[in-house]
């Protein structure tokens, strides 16, 4: 069934009680469609303003409190090489940090911009409830929001051991890293003269496709499936490692270009 204009009443007739519908004057029913065309943009409005209200005023949640921050701490704390995390460089908390915010998309963003831009509204809570004084508490749970993303709230739930082993790692190997690039830079000034012949050794091509666990002659859809397979296994947002990742994408690049 349709509407039935001859059976509509406005507004100011309804109130006033029963009485006839609309007559067949094509005037009249003009006028009360356009009096039911405002009262309809009138709702309209309405229910847009209403909207609007409620996306403004309402702020996604992430369950980031200050509370559960200080559980994370302590059943991070029970890890048995757990004072083992620094906090300063080299090779600490900071400087991972540091490290892993100089290969997002945007590295002038802080960490918690660089959340809100993943999670919206996460960045803010973690923030909030990072108010007080530092510890290394703090900082690991700040390390570990840089490692996993938004994935950390499920790690530091469910496998806060794990995320200690895992900026453990991270942080003895920018340590290591640290160590290399000094004594790189040593060795380069005692052996300059020998760095031609070690050049020409170097075959980039072979160590890409050992990289990628390919043999020499491996055909384009070989090394396009490695790739996938090892990206998968190694990309920053899964858990992977940084570095890794970077130089499996450079292999890749070096034997498709």
């Amino acid at each position: 069934m349709g509407f039935d204009p001859r059976r509509w009443q406005p507004p100011a007739a309804r109130r006033a009680g029963p009485g006839r519908g609309v007559t067949a004057n094509v005037e009249t029913l003009l006028a009360e469609n356009d009096a039911l065309r405002r009262e309809v943009r009138s709702l309209r409005l309405q229910l847009e303003a209403l909207l609007e209200h409620q996306r403004v005023t309402a702020s996604p949640s992430h369950g980031l409190t200050a509370a559960r921050l200080e559980r994370w701490g302590r059943a991070m704390a029970c890890h048995p090489r757990w004072r083992e995390l620094r906090i300063g460089p080299p090779g600490g908390l900071r400087g991972l940090i540091d490290e892993l915010r100089s290969h997002w998309w945007n590295p002038q963003l802080s960490l918690e911009e660089e959340l809100d831009r993943r999670a919206p509204g996460l960045g803010a809570e973690l923030a909030e409830a990072l108010v007080g004084p530092h510890s290394r508490a703090r900082w690991a749970v700040r390390a570990a929001f840089a490692v996993y993303g938004p994935r950390a709230l499920e790690w530091l739930d469910e496998e806060p051991l794990r995320v200690v082993d895992e900026l453990l790692r991270r942080a003895g190997a920018g340590r290591r890293r640290g160590t290399r690039t000094q004594n790189h830079s040593q060795a380069t000034d005692a052996s300059a003269s020998d760095a031609p012949a070690a050049e020409a050794q170097a075959d980039p091509r072979s160590q890409a496709l050992r990289l990628l666990g390919l043999e020499p002659g491996a055909t384009p859809q070989a090394i396009k499936r490695a790739y996938r397979r090892l990206a998968k296994a190694h990309h920053p947002d899964l858990g992977g490692d940084v570095e890794a990742f970077h130089r499996l994408d450079a292999a890749y690049r070096l034997l498709i270009g």
